[in-house]
């Protein structure tokens, strides 16, 4: 087995840009928290390098993190509507897209070793599929940074 990365770390954007084959949105409203790193999920667990189209961009922001994929129309949405990701999700909309919001768990005991449950924002938009999770925001504050993905809230144009 080779030590090759599954991820690749990237500086900006639009480098991100040259290695997917979806458009990444970026984030405008994060307030006090800046891009940490960007990593592309470039080779699976066998070390076989993953089709550019099935790619998955992962932009870490400290006290969050996003992911975007294109996952196509049907899985896009089983991702975010049908999977769950934590406990009681609610439906909401991100910029007019079906959406579920997990509020962020309880401070577990010390000797639990599950940890805490991540708020989570997870929603799709034609074929592409997001995610925001966060240990430490509550979900309220995701769905910000969500639609602040948008300009003014509105669906994106493709």
């Amino acid at each position: 087995m080779t030590d090759k990365p599954h991820f690749e770390t990237v500086p900006t954007w639009k480098a991100a840009r040259a290695l997917v084959t979806f458009e990444p949105l970026e984030p405008r409203h994060v307030k006090g928290f800046r891009l940490q790193s960007i990593r592309i999920h470039v080779r699976d667990h066998r070390q076989r390098e993953v089709p550019v189209g099935e790619r998955t961009l992962e932009a870490h922001f400290g006290a969050f993190v996003l992911s975007q994929s294109r996952r196509g129309i049907q899985e896009a949405r089983r991702l975010a509507l049908d999977v769950a990701y934590g406990q009681a999700a609610r439906e909401a909309r991100i910029a007019g897209h079906g959406a579920r919001v997990y509020e962020l768990g309880p401070v577990p005991p010390p000797d639990d070793i599950d940890g805490r449950m991540p708020s989570v924002v997870a929603w799709h938009d034609a074929e592409m599929f997001y995610l925001i999770a966060s240990g430490e925001l509550p979900s309220a504050r995701l769905v910000q940074i969500a639609e602040s993905m948008y300009p003014s809230g509105r669906p994106h144009g493709r």
